[in-house]
């Protein structure tokens, strides 16, 4: 639920932009303000709130509208109850029912002998008036759904700070030390989730800094900030392992009208309280029913196939395998490639071209569709056909390789 760029507040320093984040302590009493403004009104019509109230308590109007859509979290608006008509099917029947016996026009006089008559005759043991438009949105009722506190605001509000970044933005910048203990398990996480939502990663040390820059794939014809909600929903997965690290940053390339700003998002030094209590699992995860199917077809061969190994560094390049084949003390490093957009299957081409250069012993298994981008590749590829959502490929071409039979 971003909060729109357009109410996003900035503050820059040495070139780079950092956004606004609440403080539970700092903003407390502007907190409690608006929080005692919601309760004070709940019941209430939209219609009937004054709304301006609130934007000379909060006193900024970029705050004041990102307020308003947090606090949506809490208070909604809703119909006062469940009428028994739908109130677009009552106005079109009230329209016909003008237009039938009285011409399309009643006077203020007549109306309410009119009501009457068409209550009647529609047989419904309601008030019409307050039906009619009862689904206008100043009608609508302001009624809590979840209680809010400071605390609960101020991590909606920080997490909706760092969506509305990431939404307008191509790509993000994650920077950890090499020696950090969550590493690895950051990397599956990346890596694994990044697969899934069609976004393309690169992983490399620079010193004793791991510098992992994830971005959707760009095209011609699509905005370049296209994958930008996914990369919010990456960064939701991670942050909690990264809160615990003792060095580290994310940075996102957003893009304005006018220009791309590099903003500052979050670093060791720049923790704002946001939910990092959920934690994500990668093991048991599978990228896609595809590779499931593979993995299982695989294992029912007696293959001795792995999920999950540790990252592998290849010089200054970090590369995370789907599967690895264990066979005669020997090791097989499995990339399953699906297809997704044009721009994907190049960038992936490029990728494992590299990979290529240093890891020996790689095995490609790729969508058939993606032959024209991989089949310049020295690299062993074996190609599949989807058959009712299931892959068929010749399996015995892997068995032939990992024994020695090719």
């Amino acid at each position: 639920m971003t909060y729109g760029r357009k109410n996003l507040k900035l503050e820059f320093r040495s070139g780079k932009a950092k956004p606004f984040y609440l403080d539970p302590e700092r903003d407390r009493e502007l907190i409690e303000n608006v929080v005692e403004f919601y309760r004070a009104n709940e019941g209430k019509k939209l219609g009937d709130i004054d709304w301006e109230e609130l934007r000379i308590v909060v006193g900024d109007d970029k705050l004041y509208k990102a307020f308003r859509k947090v606090m949506n979290y809490f208070y909604k608006a809703q119909q006062p109850k469940n009428p028994p008509i739908d109130p677009k099917i009552l106005r079109l029947k009230v329209f016909q029912f003008v237009n039938t016996y009285f011409g399309g026009y009643i006077t203020q006089e007549k109306r309410d002998e009119f009501l009457e008559k068409i209550r009647k005759e529609l047989k419904l043991d309601i008030d019409i008036d307050e039906i009619l438009w009862s689904d206008d949105i100043n009608e609508q009722i302001l009624t809590k759904v979840i209680e809010p506190s400071v605390e609960k605001v101020v991590k909606i509000f920080n997490f909706e700070t760092i969506d509305t970044v990431c939404v307008n933005s191509s790509r993000i910048t994650i920077d950890i030390a090499k020696n950090e203990k969550n590493l690895g398990n950051i990397v599956k996480i990346v890596g694994r989730f990044s697969k899934l939502y069609g976004l393309v990663y690169d992983m490399r040390y620079h010193g004793n800094i791991l510098r992992i820059i994830v971005e959707g794939p760009r095209s011609l014809f699509r905005r370049p900030t296209a994958y930008g909600s996914r990369l919010s929903l990456l960064i939701s997965k991670i942050l909690g392992m990264l809160y615990l690290s003792r060095y580290w940053s994310i940075e996102a390339s957003m893009h304005t009208s006018k220009k791309v700003l590099e903003i500052e998002l979050l670093s060791y030094r720049f923790k704002p309280l946001i939910d990092t209590d959920r934690q994500v699992y990668v093991k048991q995860i599978f990228d896609s029913s595809i590779e499931e199917s593979i993995y299982r077809v695989l294992k029912s061969l007696g293959i001795d196939v792995r999920r999950e190994e540790e990252p592998i560094a290849l010089g200054s390049l970090v590369y995370l395998p789907d599967f690895k084949i264990y066979k005669d003390g020997r090791e097989f490093y499995i990339e399953v490639a699906g297809y997704w957009r044009k721009e994907y299957a190049e960038k992936k081409a490029y990728k494992l071209y590299e990979i290529s250069k240093i890891l020996k012993n790689l095995i490609v298994i790729a969508d058939e569709k993606l032959e024209p981008y991989f089949k310049k590749l020295r690299i062993p590829t074996i190609y599949y056909t989807l058959v009712y959502g299931k892959p068929v490929l010749p399996y015995k071409k892997i068995l032939d390789i990992i024994n020695n039979k090719e």
